[in-house]
């Protein structure tokens, strides 16, 4: 059996991917015999480490956008938007709580000091403890207090931890990653753009942009203001992809010092907000997709 030591990038409902590429490492006959996750990373990889992917899953699968924002438990905070431990709870009646030293398979969680700057790296303690902290996405969760620190999202400092998992012996490193921006796919959205409105809409079209073009001709139409790649100008947007671009800048940076053997990648502009949470389903196929066509290349190699 293929020994696997698998690292998942933060990145918010995009991260539900990772629930199909360990369906498919698994189906495939892999065994994941570590896992390093931050945020949504820490989420998922955490909750499988627990053995409680299926329930966890069967949850997910059956939110809609008003059972979401019925897990927000909002805050008159100045510092955030919502406590957090709303969804928290409601996880933790379908994956029980344990210590991550407990785990049957060896676990990583990464968090941020927000006053240090220091890399918290959890590989002890109550696992729900752990992923609350990894994923305190700063002015949207409250901050974790731990230990005497005050702990925030750890894709501050880390956002790829290939890294952080611990290595065995013959294993093969598989980093998926949920952040990448293809700034020439943007450019061809930009240039679309221009030729629609110069009246060239016969402008090849690339890759996923091509599927765009009718939420393009709205938008160029005046009936619609929102760009399709989540730059609208909006406060939650332009914050939005001001940690997308911070976080895809880091994940490159872990993966010049840390090569993984695979790399998945899903670009950051695939899903977004309450679209995201509410559309779990498709993520989790289009995670499985890409793992597929990953495993596929590096078995033919």
């Amino acid at each position: 059996m293929k020994k696997v030591a698998l690292a998942l990038a933060s990145g918010g409902p995009r991260g539900f991917a990772y629930i199909g590429a360990i369906e498919e490492l698994l189906s495939r006959g892999y065994e994941i015999t570590s896992i390093a996750g931050v945020s949504a990373g820490s989420l998922v990889g955490g909750i499988y480490a627990a053995g409680g992917l299926e329930p966890f899953k069967e949850w997910l699968f059956g939110l809609d956008p008003v059972k979401i924002v019925s897990l927000m438990d909002f805050s008159l905070s100045r510092n955030y938007l919502v406590k957090g431990e709303k969804v928290i709870n409601a996880i933790k009646e379908r994956v029980p709580d344990v210590n991550i030293e407990d785990l049957p398979i060896p676990f990583t969680a990464i968090a941020t000091d927000l006053y240090t700057g220091e890399e918290v790296i959890f590989r002890e303690g109550p696992l729900f403890e752990a992923i609350r902290a990894s994923i305190s996405i700063p002015s949207m969760f409250r901050p974790v207090k731990w230990k005497g620190r005050t702990l925030v999202d750890g894709g501050m400092v880390n956002t790829f931890p290939l890294n952080r998992v611990q290595r065995t012996s013959g294993d093969i490193l598989v980093g998926f990653n949920v952040n990448q921006i293809d700034a020439a796919e943007i450019q061809g959205f930009l240039d679309s753009c221009a030729a629609l409105v110069e009246g060239r809409d016969s402008l090849p079209l690339r890759g996923r942009i091509a599927t765009d073009l009718k939420e393009l001709r709205l938008m160029l139409d005046g009936r619609e203001n929102r760009l399709p790649v989540g730059a609208d100008g909006n406060y939650f947007s332009i914050l939005q992809r001001s940690f997308g671009i911070m976080n895809c800048t880091i994940a490159r940076m872990g993966i010049d010092i840390c090569p993984p053997d695979i790399l998945v990648d899903l670009p950051f502009d695939s899903y977004h907000g309450v679209y995201g949470y509410s559309h779990a389903p498709e993520i989790v196929e289009r995670g499985r997709a890409l793992m597929k066509e990953a495993l596929d290349r590096y078995e033919k190699s």
